[in-house]
């Protein structure tokens, strides 16, 4: 899917192979997991709470207690490196680091990112809990809808409802 980050209109979608085989348009209406790409939302909430692209941000492993049921939860990066050291704000945007990003993402306050995701149209008021593998994407939503909000992201932070059709006339105009 293409869109104008401007406007909101929709230059280009592919959401199926043949409309005649099926109706079902995946970007629009195939719910999955957005992984990586939801990182950029969580760093714009840790920038609404005070974090700079400069503020330095351990890489190392982020472990909570979840209860006497669950137990506790240790999070690392790709590959199951426990990182190192600390690094600025922006290197983790930059290398996509799963344990930065989990560390803003708990000092920024996991309702405080849930509600970044809904301000920008990834996900239903309500639809995802405070829980810290949400700011790794763990939760679902469509394509429509995180290309919609990285439009917003490039327009400055103005959010605009996607588009498809600019309007309706007849023979007559």
């Amino acid at each position: 899917m293409a869109e104008d980050t401007h406007t909101g209109r929709i230059l280009a979608m592919q959401g199926g192979f043949d409309f005649r085989l099926s109706d079902f348009n995946r970007a629009t209406q195939a719910e999955r997991q957005p992984g990586s790409t939801i990182k950029p939302f969580v760093y714009a909430a840790g920038l609404d709470a005070g974090i700079t692209p400069a503020t330095m941000v351990p890489d190392s492993q982020y472990c909570y207690y979840q209860g006497s049921n669950l137990g506790e939860k240790c999070f690392s990066n790709f590959g199951g490196s426990r990182g190192g050291g600390e690094y600025p704000m922006r290197y983790g945007l930059e290398q996509s680091k799963n344990l930065m990003t989990v560390h803003i993402a708990m000092d920024t306050g996991m309702e405080n990112v849930i509600n970044t995701f809904e301000a920008m149209g990834i996900a239903d008021e309500g639809a995802y809990e405070p829980y810290p593998a949400f700011a790794l994407g763990a939760g679902d939503t469509t394509v429509m809808r995180m290309v919609n909000a990285y439009a917003a992201l490039a327009n400055h932070g103005r959010l605009n409802e996607p588009t498809v059709i600019d309007y309706v006339q007849d023979r007559d105009g």
